[in-house]
């Protein structure tokens, strides 16, 4: 563990029409250490530890949940506190988890993000063609029960080998969770001033 590198590579470009990959492959860390295959075995807990790429990646990610389920368990929360039921909060979450699931599903098939993804640029992707709904609505599935499930969901995922930004419904959706910065437009040039041609000045004077 003494040996394991931090390999996740940022590229980045200037402050306009900017652009970041991060990259993680295991290969390049393994034949370079030139570690036995029975030893090859590293967690995304593992990597965790040396990673801060890693660690940031999954502090936003964990932010962009709070965003989500802050903004739909809310108003259902407040509507819930209107009527006389039994048990709201147990009714308030499972509600929320419903219209998570929907929302998830939507949003990220159809944009590949979610607001609470947009606002700390992050992006689901597919890792074999083109993202579909149907992978959207695999891995948003934990969300369904988020109090219990999406826990679970992260904490499989990060002890289990491979890229370790997967949950574990991301392996069986094919899906993953990148940073993305939509390309800036440049600003157009402003035009240059034209010298004054001898006629104008003189009709002026």
């Amino acid at each position: 563990m003494g040996e394991l590198k931090e390999i996740w590579h940022l590229s980045s470009r200037s402050s306009y029409g900017r652009t970041s990959e991060q990259i993680f492959t295991t290969k390049v860390l393994l034949n370079h250490l030139s570690i036995p295959w029975q030893d090859r075995m590293y967690t995304g807990f593992d990597i965790l530890e040396s990673s801060g790429a890693l660690r940031k990646h999954w502090l936003r990610r964990f932010v962009a949940g709070f965003i989500d389920i802050a903004i739909i368990f809310t108003p259902i929360w407040v509507v819930l506190s209107q009527i006389e039921v039994g048990n709201r909060t147990i009714i308030a979450g499972i509600g929320a988890g419903v219209v998570w699931l929907l929302y998830a599903t939507i949003c990220e098939g159809r944009y590949g993000r979610t607001l609470g993804k947009l606002l700390v640029r992050q992006k689901v992707v597919s890792r074999q063609g083109r993202r579909s709904y149907r992978q959207t609505f695999i891995r948003s599935i934990p969300k369904l029960f988020w109090f219990i499930f999406l826990p679970f969901d992260v904490a499989v995922g990060l002890a289990t080998e491979g890229d370790p930004r997967k949950r574990w419904s991301d392996t069986v959706a094919n899906t993953l969770v990148i940073a993305y910065y939509p390309p800036v437009p440049k600003a157009e040039k402003a035009p240059r001033p034209q010298p004054r041609m001898r006629e104008d000045l003189e009709s002026e004077n």
